[in-house]
């Protein structure tokens, strides 16, 4: 008589460097969803210069954005912390190391943005200054790239199971592209700004996408 042994493929629990990359993307992602409710309203009232300094000089613009800043910076250590997942990082490919980078250049787009109300004073006299400018290229040009890597993660991420999933796929696409088109036009127009909530979806993602990778089983021969 025979006996036919069989094995079964056997996985371990996600790890330590992964599991540390998914906790910042939690964090990431509780505080910039707190950021927008944070963030002042400004008046509805004058142009959009006037409408801006309405905003810098509000109490509420530093710990607003000091919130968003830690956002920024938990996705960015996040997302290069994850680069030492050998599943996430042959999932993701190329994507991985290119949104790490716009995540570091939005961490210090965010620094750019939190001191920005200190240049109120020019903004009110309609003068302008290389800060205000950064600013605005931060807010015009940072920012909408930033939205677009996060609903490109979470398609990606999605579709392969690195990131998330494809049921949650769908709050990183949104707020992603919510983010994106509100930052890149409100400068320019109001059209878009009734966004801004919707871009909070974007930290729904990232907390259910830091949430599934901690509980993800991986193969064990993914990791040698």
């Amino acid at each position: 008589m025979t006996t036919a042994n069989s094995t079964r493929p056997t996985s371990i629990t996600t790890p330590r460097g992964a599991r540390t990359g998914f906790l910042f993307l939690i964090a990431g992602g509780v505080a910039f969803f707190a950021g927008g409710p944070l963030h002042p309203q400004g008046s509805d009232e004058g142009d959009k210069t006037e409408q801006l300094h309405s905003m810098l000089v509000d109490s509420a613009w530093y710990p607003a954005h000091l919130v968003a800043l830690l956002g920024f910076a938990c996705v960015a250590a996040g997302l290069l912390a994850l680069g030492r997942d050998p599943v996430v990082r042959d999932r993701l490919g190329r994507l991985l190391p290119v949104s790490a980078t716009v995540a570091v250049v939005a961490t210090l787009g965010g620094v750019v943005h939190l001191f920005a109300a200190t240049q109120a004073a020019e903004i009110e006299d309609g003068g302008t200054t290389p800060l205000v400018a950064a600013f605005m290229g931060v807010e015009t040009i940072v920012n909408p790239v930033w939205g677009l890597m996060i609903a490109a993660l979470a398609v990606v991420g999605g579709r392969t199971r690195a990131l998330g999933n494809k049921i949650v796929m769908p709050f990183g696409v949104l707020g992603g592209l919510a983010f994106a088109l509100a930052t890149a036009t409100i400068a320019f127009v109001d059209t878009f700004d009734p966004l801004f909530p919707v871009a909070g979806l974007a930290g729904v993602w990232l907390v259910a996408a830091g949430l599934v990778g901690l509980v993800r089983r991986v193969p064990e021969g993914a990791l040698s």
